[in-house]
């Protein structure tokens, strides 16, 4: 049997789509406002910034890199129906474009940069694994934390929640 290197490298997505549109689903829209300390963002931009990962998904397997310094699109949403819906926008532009990602296209370096300070080049594998998945996978885990201390109900995310069982 041979596997596809691809379906190695981000066959779970799928997986990690359904759990983070999950998750978003759950934000009321009367806490995008709350935040659980001074210096935390409130849920609705620690939400956002969970969508807009996935336009840096697009980024990464799309650019040579980023420019920091340079404004880029950030998702602005006051509702679940807003978030949703820019979720949903974000997911399927990135579904097109793994779909026509290619091993080589994963070989090619990347940068990130704040005008001519550059953080770091790596492989585009590295960076969509690091800087898109575990990243998505990080703030999901944040925003779950929210959604308990304002007692929302959470959907499992690698099993079912205390809510489900």
């Amino acid at each position: 049997m041979s596997i596809d290197p691809l379906d190695l490298a981000f066959g779970d997505m799928e997986y990690e789509f359904a759990v983070t549109r999950k998750m978003l689903s759950r934000v009321p829209d009367d806490c995008f406002d709350w935040r659980p300390h001074d210096k935390s963002w409130t849920m609705g931009q620690l939400a956002c910034h969970v969508v807009d990962l996935l336009w840096w998904g697009v980024i990464t397997l799309e650019e040579d890199g980023i420019d920091m310094s340079q404004p880029w699109p950030k998702t602005e949403a006051s509702t679940q129906a807003e978030l949703m819906a820019k979720y949903e926008g974000n997911e399927k532009q990135l579904r097109e474009v793994l779909d026509r990602t290619t091993m080589g296209t994963l070989e090619e370096p990347w940068t990130l940069s704040y005008g001519e300070q550059v953080f770091f080049t790596e492989p585009k594998w590295v960076v969509f694994r690091r800087f898109v998945i575990s990243h998505v996978v990080h703030h999901r885990a944040q925003l779950s934390v929210y959604l308990r201390m304002n007692d929302v109900p959470l959907p499992g995310s690698y099993g079912p929640s205390a809510d489900e069982n």
